[in-house]
């Protein structure tokens, strides 16, 4: 079975605020959702098809994304369901503030059948306040120094050199694709930087996975520390990114 895309959540969270705007069709979310997977499956507290998953994410007070990582919770307090995204939904009526015991959805799967699990996060968070906690503009810049600096990381690729540098860089392009989120119609060009700029590094830091990173133990160390540190500020980025549209369209 294929692999699922990657960041389905985000996908799922920012066209279906774009949809809630009247930015974008109903079928338009269906059919984003139907490149991630043929078939969705919402289960935890509530179980249902597709259109259950999107009536779970319409109508709510306040939506926001993390992308956790290890050593890096984003805010996320213990108890929160373990994934590489998490959309929180206060699911309090429009208007509603303050912390509030909000819903957790994550996404697992393949490209025929992805899972939605949905729960609710047992400690009171402020929604609303994670969704614009997190700087776009530095992390913008940020992203650009590190561009560079993973492209250094391909110069020193050792175990995977067999390949022509025209067979890494089409790699590298495929790679970048598949991790870029496809976004509903929206007037930041920003966020689009920030989006491509994300996708290229984790392309990068994927080839470079793919090799030996140096040549002793010592350096090694080194290459994965600084790996670490641009897969966090890349998960960052992007989740900043896609609460700076979700904030947008629910204006």
């Amino acid at each position: 079975m294929s692999t699922l895309r990657a960041w389905p959540v985000s996908a799922l969270a920012v066209w279906a605020a774009a949809r809630a705007a009247g930015r974008c069709a109903p079928d338009d979310v269906l059919h984003t959702l139907h490149d991630y997977s043929q078939a969705h499956e919402l289960d935890g507290l509530m179980s249902g098809d597709v259109l259950d998953l999107l009536d779970v994410v319409s109508g709510n007070a306040h939506l926001a994304v993390r992308m956790p990582s290890p050593g890096d919770a984003q805010g996320l307090p213990p108890g929160t369901p373990d994934g590489a995204e998490v959309l929180l939904i206060d699911d309090r009526p429009l208007g509603s503030e303050g912390p509030t015991a909000a819903l957790a959805l994550t996404a697992r799967g393949t490209a025929e059948r992805c899972r939605w699990e949905l729960s609710r996060v047992p400690t009171p968070l402020a929604v609303d306040r994670l969704s614009s906690d997190l700087p776009l503009g530095e992390l913008e810049y940020e992203l650009r120094e590190a561009v560079g600096e993973a492209a250094q990381l391909i110069a020193g690729l050792s175990g995977a050199r067999a390949s022509s540098p025209a067979d890494l860089r089409d790699a590298l392009a495929a790679l970048t694709e598949a991790r870029r989120i496809d976004l509903p119609p929206h007037e930041h060009p920003r966020v689009d930087r920030v989006i491509t700029s994300a996708a290229q590094i984790d392309a990068i830091i994927d080839l470079a996975g793919v090799g030996a990173l140096g040549v002793s133990g010592a350096q090694t160390d080194v290459a994965d520390h600084r790996l670490r540190r641009l897969t966090a500020l890349t998960r960052t980025a992007r989740t900043a990114a896609i609460n700076t549209l979700i904030t947008d369209y629910r204006r």
